[in-house]
């Protein structure tokens, strides 16, 4: 029997200007890379001709057998000040999760160089006659009187990606410049005669008194979920470089007479006595897919420029008399007393797309190439299963003054929300801009109830 006794990070508080990392991190495997916090200015990230290269991984090859697991609380708090606050608070519970190469508040100019920044999970465990408890991930902004730039990120369950999410940043690509992100999962586990129970996943953003406020606060719960790069209140400048951005989950895991619970996730928005900019995204169940949606940002390609954002998840699995439980998904943007630009999504179930829909952006584009596409196919078998999901809930902010948003909550399987701008500017000049969701449904239910 292996008991958690939980991990927590609390911030301290600052009398000006705060710039943290809080992360807390609580049983096995969980990475926590490559995410600059507040590198502006004489600290940017410059290269010219230069590689930074930064990899997390883990594999598990565990063997349990009449076992008991119970996984402890993760909590990281942030601290509070009276000036800006820069933050990046972390929470992660159960196993597998990528928190990888997300800027906050930072500068990464590029000349013929190359950031290279990846997060792989493996999983080829087998359990057996066990129960696996996951504990609760929370992640808690802190507050400013003055300017907040945060993101708060709460991951339980096993195998989630947060990745390549810039939030308040500016990243420069010259010619031959390249940025390249990817997080993958890989689930092959076999579970037989177990109960596995997965955490809550609950994160919250600060509030601000004082100047503008810029927000990620996501959620996740559940299995392999996808949140990739949703640039927000960022600049993007390329002339001759090239980002590439890419989360990829799949599951060829084997269930049988087991019971498999995911736990709720819940983002909630911070508020802002000036200007908001927001994300909030909570997702729970298994291979949800939220990617590509800039919110209030700047993308700029010139010539032989080329942004590239792909979500792909797969899902070849067997369940065979098991139950599995979804938890439900919620979303709640906040309010601002200025204007307010938010995207508020919530998804539950399996394999539901929300991807490639800018939110109050700009994007410019000259002789160059832009490319979203969002994949889910499903191959799974299914015999004598019962699957129950919890549903999913979006709740839009309010402002005093201008209000762009979108609100988007997703139950079920195989639900796509793609390609939908709101209050975008898109200037295309010789340039290819595409898009493209697709979900295939291969799977095989014999003797299977959907709820």
């Amino acid at each position: 029997m292996a008991d958690g006794p939980g991990a927590s990070a609390a911030g301290g508080s600052g009398a000006a200007s705060l710039f943290q990392q809080n992360t807390a991190q609580e049983r096995g495997q969980n990475n926590n890379c490559a995410n600059p916090s507040t590198s502006t200015a004489a600290g940017a990230t410059a290269l010219v001709n230069g590689s930074v290269e930064t990899r997390c991984a883990s594999g598990d090859l565990s063997f349990n057998k009449y076992s008991v697991v119970d996984g402890g609380d993760a909590h990281a708090a942030g601290g509070s000040g009276t000036g800006t606050a820069a933050q990046q608070n972390t929470a992660q519970a159960g196993r597998q999760n990528n928190n990888c190469a997300n800027s906050n508040d930072s500068d990464i100019a590029l000349t013929g160089g190359r950031v290279d920044s990846g997060c792989t999970a493996k999983d080829t465990s087998h359990t057996k006659d066990s129960r696996v408890e996951g504990g609760d991930a929370h992640a808690e902004g802190g507050s400013s009187a003055g300017g907040l730039v945060q993101q708060n990120t709460a991951q339980s369950g096993r195998q989630n990606n947060n990745c390549a999410n810039p939030n308040g940043s500016t990243v420069i690509a010259g010619e031959g410049g390249r940025v390249d992100s990817e997080c993958t999962a890989k689930d092959a586990s076999h579970t037989k005669d177990s109960r596995v129970e997965g955490g809550d996943a609950h994160a919250e953003g600060g509030s601000s008194a004082g100047a503008n406020a810029f927000q990620q606060n996501t959620a996740q719960s559940g299995r392999q979920n996808n949140n990739c790069a949703n640039p927000n209140g960022s600049g993007i400048l390329l002339t001759g470089g090239r980002t590439d951005s890419e989360c990829t989950a799949k599951d060829t895991s084997h269930t049988k007479d087991s019971r498999v619970e995911g736990g709720d996730a819940h983002a909630e928005g911070g508020s802002s006595a000036g200007g908001l900019v927001q994300q909030n995204t909570a997702q729970s169940g298994r291979q949800n897919n939220n990617c590509a949606n800039p919110n209030s940002a700047v993308v700029t390609a010139g010539e032989g420029g080329r942004v590239d954002s792909g979500c792909a998840a797969k899902d070849a699995s067997h369940t065979k008399d098991s139950r599995v439980e979804g938890g439900g998904a919620h979303a709640e943007g906040g309010s601002s007393a200025g204007g307010l630009v938010q995207q508020n999504t919530a998804q539950s179930g399996r394999q539901n797309n929300n991807c490639a829909s800018p939110n109050n952006s700009v994007i410019n584009a000259a002789a160059s190439r832009a490319g979203t596409g969002c994949e889910t196919v499903d191959h799974s078998k299914n015999v004598g299963t019962v699957e129950v999901s919890d549903g999913a809930e979006a709740k839009g902010g309010s402002s005093t003054l201008d209000l762009f948003q979108q609100n988007t909550a997703q139950s079920g399987r195989q639900n796509n929300n793609c390609g939908n701008p709101n209050d975008v500017t898109l200037t295309d000049a010789g340039s290819r801009t595409q898009t493209q969701c697709v979900a295939v449904d291969r799977s095989t239910n014999i003797g299977t109830v959907n709820r």
